[in-house]
């Protein structure tokens, strides 16, 4: 309750109970009991109808401050829930950017376990109408084991190679007669971490001249 309300409320009950025992001591008193609770009615009635008003301005004014209590918590309910949902906006980017990390490292190990093939035309050999290439493979990658290289279709003079190490720096020395058919080199491969793979290039030779294709790695 205000204070300005309370003493309002003290200073009217004060004066109704002094103006009630004036009128005690100086009118007439009753002389029946009926009389006597009339009196007394009379007495209390305006007091409590004050004192009702005043709680019910009292109730009013809590309620308002309930009712905006209510408000400020929904806005910090509010204002937290942002906040939260901000935060798992933010710990998801983290997450997936460690996530996005760890697999940038782990395809940087398993590109530093494998090997890495250069095929290079070394020389061509022209001999009674028959042309012979030698090409050379270059593993500038790390060491391969369970080296097996195939060519489909065969080429004259050459089918596959196996070889059970190829270390780092090593070079192979492949010889054969090239169709002016386009031929699809395929080399398998175990890497370092005992992973299998694989990788393809194109070999052909166009008008006296021998092509290697571009190496893609399969696996």
């Amino acid at each position: 309750m205000k204070d300005k309300r309370f003493v309002a409320g003290l200073i009217f009950t004060v004066g109704w109970l002094g103006f009630s025992l004036y009128m005690l001591l100086t009118k007439k008193q009753p002389t029946e009991l009926n009389a006597w609770g009339d009196f007394f009615a009379g007495f209390f009635a305006p007091l409590a109808f004050l004192w009702l008003v005043l709680g019910y301005l009292q109730q009013g004014e809590e309620l308002r401050h309930s009712t905006e209590a209510l408000r400020l918590q929904a806005e910090e309910l509010k204002n937290s829930v942002e906040q939260q949902s901000q935060l798992v906006a933010v710990s998801r980017e983290q997450m997936q950017q460690e996530l996005r990390a760890l697999e940038d490292e782990r395809e940087r190990r398993r590109d530093a376990a494998r090997p890495k093939f250069i095929p290079q035309h070394s020389t061509t050999i022209r001999s009674g109408g028959t042309t012979e290439y030698k090409i050379k493979l270059v593993n500038v990658g790390n060491t391969a084991t369970k080296f097996r290289m195939r060519v489909d279709p065969e080429l004259d003079g050459f089918s596959f190679h196996n070889q059970a190490i190829v270390s780092n720096g090593e070079v192979i020395s492949l010889s054969f007669k090239a169709s002016p058919n386009p031929t699809i080199a395929t080399i398998n491969y175990v890497d370092a971490d005992g992973l299998p793979g694989e990788v393809r290039f194109d070999l052909s030779a166009e008008a006296e001249r021998f092509v290697i294709g571009e190496v893609h790695r399969v696996v």
